[in-house]
């Protein structure tokens, strides 16, 4: 099995938890970006590991007020 396969299951996993845990509203408004970010790894463009990193980051800045 090579690295897109598991990517793609990994993905498919992924998305299952998150159709458990979120509305469909804001998974609706999340779908262009999370498919944006899924290519941009199975491209090569960047690693899972830096859009990890990058959502990680960005969740930090939206709780940092809270």
């Amino acid at each position: 099995m090579n690295s897109a396969v598991k990517l793609e299951e990994a993905f498919r996993s992924a998305k299952g938890i998150v159709d458990h845990e979120f509305s469909q509203e804001v998974i609706d408004a999340c779908q262009a970006a999370d498919q944006a970010r899924q290519q941009r790894i199975l491209n090569g463009e960047t690693t899972f590991e830096q859009e990890d990193a990058a959502l990680i980051a960005e969740w930090k800045r939206l709780n940092a007020s809270k």
